[in-house]
């Protein structure tokens, strides 16, 4: 199985941060051998419900499989997905989005299941904002009488500023004018949901642990999940841009922290094809003379953390 390998080298609380990225040979000269990626993933998702979750758990087990409107390059910059074109309105308040046609849902066992359409963006957030996601502060303010239908005051979600005009045109009306609004589109939040499909599964849709328990317009379809163990993918043959993915399987195996060490160890044997490094290691030195110059440190950075103590006091 074909491997891209990287090496990466971490540095120390307030130190220098340090990647460190090697090119290794492939264990295969098979041009056409699958391609693999492994890494790691430090806690199990809660749940796989992507519209109602904030947390990263999620956004680890689900980004690869679901596309939204937008996504990010490798570079990190805005492309669209699932969108093919769009318009703002001249006064900013109204975006407009041609949905790309041709894009499928499929199962976790690649059979397709519906064509994407705007009426799933619509059902996206409408779901997200009856379950009271935990990322309703990226929408509630922006999208018209979000806030309203969230608290109440309104009850009925066809008064929010968001509709399908017609299965390929989706337009969201917001409060004020907002021009990183295209940049928000690329969160869970804002991706799309079958509503058939929402409704076959009732309580279960996104149940952690469990793949069937939702749909796939992305890239990879996530093909198992096993507590504390690992999370497995395998690309989606039928993708709208098939030929752009150069993935054949991925494969996230738990790390809880504990054996830091052990991040090289499966970076050596295959297991991963990068791996953090800690200068602190016990065996920091011996990779540093295997890897020489194979060992790249990214810029240094510096982080911002609160620490709020719950307090038992005696009550008087």
């Amino acid at each position: 199985m074909k491997k891209s390998r990287i090496l990466a080298v971490a540095g120390v609380a307030l130190l220098a941060t340090g990647v460190l990225a090697a090119c290794g040979s492939s264990k295969s000269s098979n041009a056409e051998a699958p391609k693999a990626y492994g890494y790691t993933y430090t806690a199990d998702p809660e749940t796989l419900d992507y519209l109602i979750s904030g947390k990263q758990s999620t956004k680890v087990a689900t980004s690869n499989g679901i596309d939204g409107l937008f996504t990010n390059d490798q570079y990190g910059n805005l492309t669209p997905a699932v969108a093919e074109d769009w318009s703002v309105s001249q006064d900013g308040l109204t975006y407009t989005y041609k949905i790309r046609k041709g894009v499928k849902w499929f199962t976790s066992d690649g059979e397709e299941y519906a064509e994407v359409t705007a009426n799933d963006f619509v059902t996206g957030l409408k779901h997200a904002a009856d379950n009271k996601s935990a990322a309703l502060y990226l929408a509630q303010n922006s999208v018209k009488g979000l806030a309203d239908y969230i608290s109440g005051n309104n009850t009925d979600f066809s008064a929010v500023g968001i509709k399908a005009v017609d299965d390929y045109t989706l337009q969201y009306t917001l409060n004020q004018p907002e021009p990183y609004w295209n940049s928000k589109l690329s969160y869970g939040i804002f991706w799309p949901l079958n509503a058939e499909f929402e409704k076959s599964k009732g309580k279960d849709f996104g149940k952690a642990t469990d793949p069937t328990s939702l749909l796939y317009n992305g890239p990879f379809l996530l093909k198992g999940l096993t507590a504390k163990s690992s999370i497995e993918f395998a690309k989606n043959d039928q993708y709208w841009d098939k030929d752009n993915v150069h993935i054949d399987t991925v494969t996230l195996s738990y790390y809880d922290g504990s054996d830091q060490e052990s991040l090289e160890r499966n970076f050596t044997n295959g297991a991963y094809s990068y791996a953090r490094l800690f200068p602190t290691s016990s065996n920091y030195s011996k990779v540093a003379e295997t890897y020489k110059d194979n060992i790249y440190y990214t810029p240094q950075g510096a982080g911002i953390a609160g620490l709020g103590v719950n307090i038992d006091r005696q009550s008087y």
